[in-house]
């Protein structure tokens, strides 16, 4: 077996990497890796933390930082003996940069992966984050905006608005502008019908959708969406989803998914609303450095 390791190079890698995650759901329907529209649109700020393995020529896993000392290990489960190999790499490449507390982010029920993270002294924390699916035979619902509100698409003069309302809803900071935006729109998964906003009667921004579908499979995650804190409860969000959900049909989707769903009361509530039903937990992992 000719393994090899190396770390990810975003100009040669890039497309190396979507094809990979692409076929690796096409193959195996499993949900525990990332879908290719979650690191198309974080490759462009990955860090040397990326690291790429190989059998022979093929790659057949990665480890993917999300944040500092934040990671996922994602390999292919006919190569699952390198996941031990992987978290031990992560563990020595964190270890020689940093102090603190590793955590990996596994699925629930990946009882394979977890013993090899207990093995290598991990403990299991909390739920991080869940996973939703929409069964895309569910009907639509028929929700209504309240007077005074409609739904546009989004168009290159709204970068600078929309940044400001979704650093105010999911409170980043000053990074988050308009040049993200701008990236974004110019990701394969990008659709200008499929990004979505509720404003007022006097054009202000209020709420936010996108639908970010993968040309080649189909594939398709609702990120980021948010309303406004001054015009939560109003119906507003759920309202924008659904047309969300009609003008997706055109694209025929295979999949719809929420990738990082919060886990809060009022957030639960909007996906089961709006047919998010199906759910899966994300398990932080953790380990002392």
């Amino acid at each position: 077996m000719n393994v090899s390791s190396r770390a990810y190079n975003n100009e040669l890698d890039h497309s190396r990497v979507l094809t990979f995650l692409r076929d690796l759901y096409t193959e195996t329907g499993g949900l525990e890796n990332w879908l290719p529209t979650r690191f198309e649109n974080n490759s462009r700020s990955m860090d040397p933390g990326v690291h790429l393995w190989f059998y022979d020529e093929a790659l057949v896993g990665l480890v993917v930082p999300d944040s500092l000392l934040l990671y996922y290990v994602m390999v292919h489960p006919r190569y699952i003996g390198l996941y031990s190999e992987m978290v031990t790499w992560l563990t020595d490449y964190s270890r020689s940069n940093w102090e603190g507390t590793l955590k990996i982010i596994e699925m629930d029920g990946e009882t394979e992966r977890e013993k090899v993270l207990q093995e290598h002294g991990f403990t299991r924390d909390r739920v991080s984050g869940i996973f939703r699916v929409r069964d895309l035979d569910s009907p639509i619902p028929d929700f209504k905006l309240p007077e005074g509100f409609r739904i546009r698409s989004v168009t290159p003069d709204d970068f600078d608005e929309l940044a400001l309302c979704i650093r105010q809803v999911f409170g980043h900071g000053e990074w988050f502008n308009r040049e993200i935006l701008e990236e974004n729109a110019s990701a394969s998964f990008y659709h200008p019908d499929l990004d979505l906003v509720v404003v007022d009667e006097d054009g202000k921004i209020v709420s936010f959708c996108t639908f970010r579908l993968d040309p080649p499979t189909g594939l398709t995650e609702l990120e980021p969406m948010g309303t406004l804190a001054e015009y939560r409860n109003k119906g507003i969000g759920r309202a924008l989803i659904c047309e969300g959900f009609r003008r997706l049909q055109k694209y025929d989707p295979s999949m719809l998914f929420i990738g990082e769903a919060a886990n809060t009361p009022p957030a639960n509530r909007l996906y089961e609303l709006t047919g998010f039903t199906e759910r899966y937990d994300m398990i932080q992992w953790m380990k002392a450095l």
